[in-house]
């Protein structure tokens, strides 16, 4: 697998650590599942976009109450089905067929029957149509930047005028990292057989595949937003750690808003 070609990662965690897949965390491996790993799970779904709508309501628009929505690389359906609650439809996309199937699953479970599932491809080719919000979060930094920025562009695309987006992506490691390990990072995409080696003595499968962490150049990604008419723009940073690597992050939240230039003149 090349460094670019990451798809074959997730349809590995969709078959068989979907849950850790979405949060790598032990209580959501396949191993520790239960029904109240599982219910815990889905609530940091709802206690997460319970506070996206609300920042976007008091900072961004007041009347956010979108109609159509999608979720970019949504897994198992953590915040496809809160999303689903607040919305007339929403649609699900992700690269992993097993993940689909499995938020497939889990929408039907909890009764809700405004959803579609689809795959995904860098163009997005089986969105079809305008959307009023674009979402997605701990996606991005796992997607190459050359990649991820022209998926991020084409979500962009997708918005209808006035609508928003929340889009998280990383941007730099949290604090400094050794020479030592960022020559392994380079190591282990690069030779599988190093990768398979550690994955045994951290006690995973041979075959675990690396999970990527990549970083945008956020000077690249706000110009697409300037030149795509996102001229309201606003974001709240995140922090994740991976395998105890810190990665410093932001949500970006914009409105595609044309800028009025005769107020700025």
């Amino acid at each position: 697998m090349s460094a670019n070609e990451t798809d074959s990662t997730w349809e590995y965690y969709g078959r068989n650590d979907p849950y850790f897949g979405v949060l790598t965390q032990s209580r959501y491996s396949t191993s520790n599942l239960d029904e109240a790993a599982k219910r815990e799970f889905f609530e940091t779904g709802e206690r997460y976009v319970d506070w996206l709508f609300a920042t976007i309501r008091q900072h961004l628009q007041p009347s956010f109450n979108p109609a159509e929505a999608l979720d970019f690389g949504c897994g198992v359906g953590r915040l496809v089905l809160p999303l689903a609650r607040r919305c007339r439809s929403v649609i699900g996309v992700d690269v992993s067929e097993s993940m689909l199937a499995v938020a497939a699953g889990n929408a039907q479970e909890a009764h809700l029957d405004n959803v579609t599932f689809v795959k995904s491809d860098d163009q997005l080719s089986r969105v079809q149509g305008r959307l009023d919000f674009v979402h997605s979060l701990i996606v991005f930094q796992h997607i190459p930047p050359q990649r991820g920025t022209e998926i991020f562009r084409r979500l962009v695309t997708l918005l209808r005028d006035d609508g928003v987006g929340a889009l998280q992506l990383t941007y730099s490691h949290a604090g400094t990292l050794p020479w030592s390990r960022r020559l392994l990072k380079r190591a282990k995409q690069s030779i599988p057989l190093l990768a398979g080696t550690i994955n045994l003595l951290r006690g995973n499968p041979f075959k675990e595949p690396v999970m990527q962490m990549n970083e945008y150049d956020l000077n690249v990604i706000l110009s697409v937003l300037q030149e795509s008419q996102c001229h309201e723009v606003m974001l709240r940073f995140t922090e994740t750690s991976v395998q105890g690597h810190g990665f410093y992050g932001v949500i970006l939240l914009f409105r595609k808003k044309a800028l009025d230039v005769r107020a700025h003149a």
